[in-house]
């Protein structure tokens, strides 16, 4: 019966890497989502985003369910969990970021189009890290690299923006694109932190 025990394993092995694939992939739409929103913002794209995070936190139950309930994983189990909330961390910042634009009423600026745009390209290469991570570990721990490459981008023209930003006198635009800006840096920081972790997992499994 050797043979139905490896058709199991293999079959958890699966629904592992396909939760992944999954949660990546929904990662992608948002940031391509929030290129879009901040084209053309409306009450009724800012909604679209909580379908999106709503989505993600579900394949993240997914996922820990799916731990529980099986002994014998494609990567480390931990890894496993910190990769699905580290996806589950960066959409919600860009979701975040989005819904700000739309609650605070504010316009959107060239520095939020341009860190969108870097988030955008960090979630294409997350992507397709996640998506050869076990068939190809050496374009998954190149494109992690590429997407870890989004956080120093992000920083420093975050960094540059505030402080033009604060050189102005309107108190309450300050504040509230400094609370935007900081949410589209945090996603880049998860970014990084996903880009470590898919890297990691990778050497670990080779």
């Amino acid at each position: 019966m050797m043979w139905l025990s490896d058709m199991f394993t293999a079959r958890k092995q699966e629904l592992f890497l396909d939760l992944m694939r999954r949660q990546a992939e929904l990662l992608v739409r948002t940031s391509e989502a929030l290129q879009a929103f901040l084209r053309a913002p409306s009450p009724s794209g800012a909604e679209a985003f909580a379908g999106m995070q709503a989505a993600s936190k579900e394949l993240v139950g997914e996922t820990i369910e799916a731990l529980r309930d099986t002994f014998v994983t494609p990567f480390d189990r931990q890894d496993i969990y910190n990769l699905s909330q580290g996806l589950d961390d960066m959409l919600a910042y860009l979701a975040s970021a989005a819904g700000e634009v739309e609650s605070f009423n504010v316009d959107v600026t060239p520095p939020m189009m341009e860190m969108a745009r870097l988030l955008d390209v960090a979630a294409h290469d997350i992507r397709s890290a996640v998506e050869n991570m076990d068939t190809d570990p050496q374009v998954a721990a190149d494109c992690s690299a590429k997407a870890r490459d989004c956080e120093k981008s992000v920083e420093d023209l975050y960094r540059r923006t505030l402080a033009q930003l604060f050189d102005t006198s309107d108190v309450s635009r300050i504040f509230k694109l400094r609370e935007i800006y900081r949410h589209l840096s945090n996603g880049a920081d998860r970014a990084d932190a996903i880009g470590k972790l898919i890297g990691k997992i990778v050497v670990k499994a080779a």
